[in-house]
């Protein structure tokens, strides 16, 4: 099962974002895409009238406070998101860049999901400055050393992991195949060894970064990439039905 997730980051307006979904839903109820489980991570405020109108893919939380409640203004807490959705987005590289989220308030945000019955969508890649330097692999361990790898077997078992090279987000270039696959082995590797293959096996890794309809069957094809985290593709509804549709006709 493929992992198709549409972050809408901050965009689309509450009727921009009824009407994707209304044809997203019809799209959905009337093809088999049973090869695929499909979300929509949409901004906070349209959670709740999302929800109350879909019944043919997942909603996903783009980010969660740290906190359960209290005097924290602007923030949205695991225990409200837990009515309206199952999975929440972690460590976005824009929310590390914009609001310098580190890889400490990462591990207590997931913390807090897990503690709520919420699955995180960790997020995780190296700068393009690693990667021209060459030792990116380090910085990637180093993320997921620093966060996921302090949580237990049955914790992990409840996390997805998605790798998102910082240098193809937005940049309308995606990372290669052989990049692709090159990271997404390295990361089981690393899971195998301190949790065992089984547990490596069945942790789902997305990859996100410039994903769109042309390189949808190139990067779902590579042996370790379980899904994708679309964002600029996943606006438009032609094209995340497009990707939707390669994704499902893929053995």
């Amino acid at each position: 099962m493929k992992h198709i997730i549409a972050n809408w980051k901050m965009n689309k307006t509450k009727e921009e974002a009824l009407s994707f979904v209304q044809k997203l839903s019809f799209f959905l109820e009337t093809n088999n895409y049973n090869k695929c489980n499909i979300s929509i991570a949409p901004p906070f405020v349209h959670l709740p009238v999302l929800y109350n109108t879909n019944n043919s893919f997942n909603l996903i939380a783009q980010n969660v406070s740290v906190e359960n409640f209290g005097a924290f203004t602007g923030e949205v807490s695991a225990a409200m998101l837990k009515d309206y959705v199952k999975h929440v987005i972690v460590g976005h590289s824009e929310r590390r860049k914009y609001f310098n989220e580190t890889n400490e308030l990462l591990y207590k945000k997931i913390k807090i999901l897990l503690e709520n019955s919420l699955c995180p969508v960790f997020c995780f890649g190296e700068s393009i400055h690693a990667r021209n330097k060459g030792d990116y692999l380090d910085f990637i361990e180093r993320q997921l050393e620093d966060v996921i790898m302090l949580f237990s077997q049955n914790e992990l078992s409840n996390i997805l992991l998605a790798y998102e090279p910082v240098w193809a987000i937005g940049s309308g270039s995606s990372a290669n195949e052989l990049q692709i696959n090159e990271v997404h082995t390295f990361v089981r590797d690393l899971i195998e060894k301190k949790y065992g293959s089984m547990y490596a096996e069945k942790i789902p890794i997305l990859y996100g970064g410039s994903c769109n309809s042309d390189n949808t069957s190139i990067i779902l094809r590579q042996p370790n990439v379980d899904g994708l985290l679309i964002g600029g593709a996943s606006l438009s509804n032609d094209h995340f039905h497009q990707i939707i549709q390669l994704a499902n006709s893929l053995d």
